[in-house]
This record gives structure tokens, C-alpha cells and sequence, in this order.
């Protein structure tokens, strides 16, 4: 395994843009489940995915795209960025940021974008209704809770999380999820991908943040850190450190580093 580190504090998290201002809490290797530039190796769906490649980083957003082909059984290669020119015309995303995935001829952008066109394509997600289902949950993940866990300046920068709070449309979230394990029931999808994501990401961001005033959220988050596709992708221990985050309290590795 490869091990990225990130430095919480005066440093750039995320290649995708986004950096924290704050008091720094050190350095804590993240454990990265894939070599850099290697194809993960599983079991394909029935539709051929040789030509399927993902562009990020550990340090980023791309993660959670990782997450979902790990649980659908995509075969992939994984390319990391740090020695590719994104300002290259070849590269997927004209802006340069990550994740970006290439898909034979086809190129996309932006987390929600590539999550509903893995989901149509080889999720199972092959009908009008059926990508309605999770399409309008992947959208909000995006649209309303990101601006919700992030708290960003005009440069994009990290300032603070409005999950310190109680925002309204997270306490209906909290009422949403009353008597439901996933989103769309009992059936994991791309949904709970894109909204567990950035609800973990905000714990991520700021250790100290108490999800458990929302049981059910809370509930919600300790599964999707649990499952073995997000260790996968986020790193075994980021994994646990989330899941009994959400579940039991601090462990003494929590309270002196965090997360990174």
C-alpha cells in the first residue's frame, strides 16, 4: 500500500481545490488500499470496463468515486495525478481538477457527474426511474450538503462547517432517514456514495464535530464507514476511526491526531 500524507492546518487538503484554514493537528498517513497508476483487479460487470480509467488522488475528492466502482465490481486502472501535465488537452477535466474519469471516448468531471454515469452504465441504474431514484440525492449531496459541510472563502479554502449547527435541511435529513437503513430502504446505492461521502468528509475535515446529536444520521454515517468498499478506498483505518466516530466514543488516537 502507498501512504499519502496530509497536513490538516495551513496546507492544501484536496487537489480537487479545496484547502483548510485552521489550527494544524499534524501529520497522519493515510493507508491508500492501490498503487498509483494500477488497475484494482475484480470481478467486472457483465460490460467490459478495460477502458475505464479514474484520474485523482488520495488527498482529494476522488476517493469516493473509488468507493462506488468498489462496490458494483468495476474493473479499472487508478492513475494518479501527480505525475500527469493537467493542463494537457488529453487530460478529462478542462479545468484540471480531480476526480476525472475517461471511459473510452468519453470524459467527465465533477464527483456527481461521474457517479450517475457509472451508475446508468454498469450500476444497474439503466432506466428513466430507476436513475430518478438516486439521481435526485446525488444532486443534493452536491448542491445542498456540500455548501452545508464546507464552509469555504472565496478562494476556496476550508473555514469552518455549518454541521456544528443544526441546519434545517440536515435536521430533515435526520427525520428522513427515521426507520431506514439507506436511502432507498434497505438497498445500498450510488446515493448513500455521494451523501455518506461528504457527511464523513465533514468528520474528516473537523474531528471534533458531534454527528451523534443526529441518532440517525449518525447511525447512517458508522454503516456506510463499514462497509468494505469504503475501507477500500479511504484506508482501512480512516474507515474505523469514522465508523467509531459516529458510534462509541474517542479513542485516544482520535483526541491527540484526528483523521490525517
Amino acid at each position: 500500500a502507498t501512504t499519502t500524507s496530509v497536513l490538516v492546518g495551513k496546507a492544501s487538503f484536496s487537489s480537487a481545490g479545496l484547502s483548510f484554514v485552521g489550527p494544524a493537528r499534524g501529520v497522519v498517513p493515510l493507508q491508500s488500499p492501490i498503487l498509483p497508476g494500477r488497475p484494482w483487479r475484480s470481478q467486472p460487470p457483465k460490460s467490459s470496463l478495460q477502458a475505464l480509467r479514474l484520474y485523482g488522488s488520495q488527498g482529494s475528492r476522488s476517493p469516493l468515486v473509488n468507493w462506488y466502482l468498489y462496490e458494483i465490481g468495476a474493473e479499472f486502472e487508478m492513475i494518479d495525478v501527480g505525475g500527469i501535465d493537467r493542463s494537457s488537452p488529453s487530460f478529462p477535466n478542462p479545468f484540471g481538477q480531480i476526480p476525472a474519469l475517461s471511459d473510452g471516448d468519453v470524459q467527465l468531471f465533477e464527483s456527481g457527474a461521474i457517479l450517475l454515469y457509472l451508475a446508468q452504465k454498469y450500476g444497474g441504474m439503466d432506466s428513466p426511474e430507476k436513475l430518478a431514484s438516486v439521481s435526485k440525492w446525488v444532486v443534493w449531496a452536491n448542491a445542498a450538503l456540500d455548501p452545508i459541510v464546507f464552509k469555504e472563502n472565496e478562494s476556496g479554502q476550508v473555514l469552518d462547517t455549518g454541521l456544528k449547527s443544526r441546519p434545517r435541511k440536515i435536521e430533515r435529513f435526520e427525520e428522513i432517514l427515521e426507520g431506514r437503513q439507506w436511502l432507498l430502504g434497505d438497498e445500498f446505492s450510488v446515493a448513500d456514495v455521494a451523501v455518506a461521502s461528504y457527511l464523513l468528509y465533514g468528520i474528516m475535515f473537523f474531528p471534533d464535530l458531534n454527528m451523534r446529536k443526529w441518532p440517525n444520521i449518525a447511525r447512517y454515517m458508522a454503516a456506510a464507514a463499514q462497509r468494505p468498499a469504503y475501507g477500500k478506498a479511504f484506508g482501512a483505518k480512516t474507515a474505523a476511526m469514522l465508523a467509531q466516530k459516529c458510534s462509541g466514543p474517542l479513542s485516544e488516537d482520535e483526541k491527540k491526531f484526528g483523521f490525517f
